[in-house]
């Protein structure tokens, strides 16, 4: 009896471990990224982080041999795509190509989760170009230079009327813009970069601050006039898409603005496939050809380590609470 129990035994442990290993090898294997993947981003088709995920996933989908689709989804400003990667399966099928806008959502309030603690952090990268966004005004608006437009905002507080996207970046530059000059004026919804500019053309709004590459055909074609641009960091460079912008440092203005790229997966993904997907990116975005198109444009980027770009993720997520509050953009 004692021998045909250890016999049995022994066979409940053979099944046992049998069925364990039929589940595992029922999912993904480590490290093993699915063929078919779906990069929710949310942004309008045309727009600067739709032509960087098309760029950056069309020479991913080459080095990888898999097949990466662009899925442009805006729905609830965005919230939808986040939420579809936030409960999606954690076989890298479905992931998040967004900007800091994501992390300002979560500081206002918009967002109810956390990039750091709610997601998995893929990658993170950071923009080669040490000028950001350009404040613009019409053509034929009486602002010359910053310092028109400030003086205007001075003699009669809360009357110009700025373009901005509510809770995006644009609304957080411009409210530093604010502070920096001690000013007040009238925050107006204006939506995207391409909206922001086709109500400034149309004389809806007095000014806004928008992408240089989404300005430039403006500002070339005469339609509106740059009077500054956001630099990168304190050393208030200019953009080089339109140099001919002089910084908002330059001018004496502390005015500065890092956005990062965001590269998101459901919370739990094995790190071995995660560093997978993150070498691709990064491999394609130091990619001759891929260079070649986003470089004109100015949106060639350089990547953070996994373990940097979680770590600037928290940094900037800290920044923009502190930020928001001061201005004032916390949802009620």
């Amino acid at each position: 009896m004692k021998k045909t129990g250890k016999v049995l035994a022994a066979g409940l442990l053979a099944v046992s471990l049998a069925a364990s290993l039929t589940a595992c090898s029922g999912g993904a294997k480590a490290g093993q990224w699915a063929k078919n993947v779906e990069v929710q981003v949310p942004a309008k088709a045309g727009g600067g982080t739709d032509v960087m995920a098309r760029t950056l996933a069309t020479q991913v989908a080459k080095d990888a041999k898999n097949t990466l689709t662009i899925v442009n989804n805006t729905d609830g400003g965005g919230v939808v795509a986040m939420e579809k990667v936030r409960t999606a399966k954690t076989d890298g099928s479905t992931i998040l190509q967004f900007h800091t806008t994501m992390l300002i959502k979560t500081a206002t309030g918009v967002y109810d989760k956390s990039v750091a603690d709610d997601f998995t952090v893929i990658a993170v990268s950071q923009g080669t170009e040490v000028g950001g966004y350009v404040l613009v005004v019409p053509a034929d608006s009486p602002y010359k230079t910053v310092d028109d437009f400030v003086a205007a905002a001075k003699a009669a507080p809360g009357t110009l009327l700025f373009g901005v996207e509510t809770g995006g970046s644009s609304h957080i530059q411009a409210g530093l813009f604010a502070k920096a000059a001690d000013i007040d004026f009238k925050y107006v919804e204006a939506g995207s970069d391409t909206e922001k500019l086709t109500a400034l053309v149309g004389k809806s709004i007095d000014a806004c601050l928008v992408n240089p590459n989404q300005a430039k055909q403006y500002v070339e074609s005469g339609k509106v006039v740059g009077l500054a641009c956001v630099s990168r960091d304190k050393e208030g460079g200019r953009s080089s898409v339109l140099p001919d912008i002089p910084s908002f440092i330059e001018q004496g203005l502390d005015v500065s603005f890092a956005s990062i790229n965001l590269f998101l997966g459901p919370k739990g993904m094995d790190q071995e496939l995660v560093q997978k997907i993150h070498d691709y990116y990064a491999a394609a975005a130091d990619n001759a050809e891929v260079k070649a198109i986003l470089e004109p444009a100015g949106f060639a980027m350089e990547f953070f380590s996994v373990e940097d770009g979680l770590a600037k993720v928290k940094e900037q997520q800290e920044q923009l609470n502190v930020v928001v509050k001061e201005l004032g953009l916390e949802q009620k």
